[in-house]
């Protein structure tokens, strides 16, 4: 780990957890409770959680025929849509302190996230994280954790992972990136993080 604010070339970003709050049980319980009959949410889950959705090997509306031919799940695609990001947020102060990083240092997205909770999040910030940098899992082809995926980040945003800092509520993620070379740290709240960095600042 580096020791002062100076050594960090980059601020890497996780979004959910981080920046985006969510509740992924919502989001299983929504879906569930359309199909006929009615599935139990552990289903849906595992149906959503196929890792080709993130790494966008298979779209989203590979999903949703899927539910509808397999579960009777009774909901056109727009409506689908709709639910599929029922369960998303913006956490208005921290992606405020991103912004303000931003403004006076590099500061990335690094999510692992689907065309449409993507567009999603954009329309709900006003169009505030697609002026961020972003690296998402959907379009580079590979995802958190794999250690792949940070070494794609690092060489598509051409930094250096030895000068970076990854940022990530998952602690399997955090682990990885510091595989790969990455310093990274575990978010928990938004006052600890920035405890973290004023700390940092001081050194």
């Amino acid at each position: 780990m580096f020791s002062t604010m100076a050594e960090f070339a980059a601020l890497v970003f996780d979004l959910g957890g981080v920046i985006v709050p969510h509740d992924n049980d919502v989001l299983y319980r929504v879906l569930a409770a359309r199909c006929r009959p009615a599935l139990p949410p552990e289903t849906v889950a595992a149906a959503a959680r196929d890792p080709r959705y993130e790494q966008g090997k298979l779209p989203i509306s590979h999903l949703h025929e899927r539910l509808r031919q397999e579960a009777g799940y009774a909901a056109g695609w727009d409506e689908f849509c709709a639910e599929w990001c029922c369960h998303l947020g913006i956490d208005a102060a921290m992606l405020d302190y991103v912004e303000r990083l931003a403004a006076a240092r590099r500061v990335l997205l690094f999510s692992n996230t689907n065309r449409e909770h993507w567009d999603y999040l954009v329309r709900l910030s006003h169009d505030r994280l697609g002026r961020l940098e972003a690296h998402l899992s959907y379009e580079m082809g590979d995802a958190k954790p794999a250690l792949s995926a940070f070494r794609l980040v690092a060489d598509r945003a051409g930094i250096d992972p030895a000068h970076s800092l990854f940022i990530d509520d998952k602690p399997e993620n955090v682990a990885a990136a510091r595989q790969a070379g990455f310093a990274a740290e575990v978010f928990t709240d938004q006052a600890s993080f920035e405890r973290y960095l004023a700390a940092a600042e001081k050194r």
